[in-house]
């Protein structure tokens, strides 16, 4: 496995981040224009930007370490039980949870007072003034795209590539990929101090148990429910 400089991880975690939020910002002007919320020029970056930029990093350095298959590029093999994989994935979910219900006012905060120069599209973070009918296939889009693809390719990339490539960076290797990982997150810098908080105790678990599974499934969960709770919301 060869193992990154410090620099190398810092820069390999923020440049996809910065290709897809350019992406974002070209592409989400034109989806509002035909009648769709902004979140819906983000599920459109994440299948033409996103999961593309990732793979071809993966790629790349499949090659460039001679391996057989970018799974092999996997630094955390390991297998818990499924029981306590189960366990782990639903007590992160919920910790993550009552981290973002706390953090809310300060996000909130960061928004109106820190991050006021931004469009108002690019710090929406409800359907106000959109169609039922444009947020549901957003919704739906958001279920399969953010529920499914992107955590597997977003946890693969951060957790099984980049974080076993991090011994440079020691016992805080973990720390340095939550901390990068949610800067990465460039079209939403309103949540960063939520999701640090909330993907500390995950990086953590992930490589104390190196098992990637555990980043995967709690990755999926959170998103998943995160869309349910949407869609409760627009139900009412």
């Amino acid at each position: 496995m060869t193992q990154l400089s410090k620099t190398q991880s810092i820069v390999y975690h923020l440049y996809p981040g910065v290709i897809i939020t350019a992406g974002f910002v070209i592409i989400t002007p034109v989806v509002i224009r035909y009648g769709y919320p902004p979140q819906f020029g983000m599920m459109i970056s994440i299948i033409l930007i996103a999961i593309p930029t990732l793979f071809l990093h993966l790629l790349k350095a499949k090659s460039a370490e001679d391996l057989a298959s970018i799974t092999d590029l996997n630094g955390f093999k390991n297998h818990l039980p499924k029981l306590k994989l189960i366990l782990y994935a639903v007590l992160l979910v919920i910790a993550a949870f009552i981290i973002w219900g706390i953090t809310q006012p300060l996000d909130q905060w960061l928004t109106r007072n820190i991050l006021g120069w931004l469009p108002k599209w690019y710090t929406l973070q409800n359907f106000s003034g959109y169609s039922t009918d444009k947020i549901k296939t957003t919704l739906l889009l958001n279920l399969v795209l953010n529920g499914l693809l992107a955590p597997i390719a977003e946890e693969f990339y951060f957790r099984g590539y980049l974080l076993p490539r991090m011994q440079a960076w020691g016992k805080y290797a973990f720390v340095v990929n939550t901390i990068c990982f949610s800067l990465y997150h460039f079209w939403q810098p309103y949540v960063y101090i939520t999701l640090i908080l909330a993907l500390l105790p995950l990086c953590y678990l992930v490589t104390k148990t190196r098992d990637i599974r555990l980043g995967i499934v709690t990755h999926i969960l959170l998103n998943i429910v995160g869309v349910i709770l949407s869609f409760g919301l627009l139900i009412k």
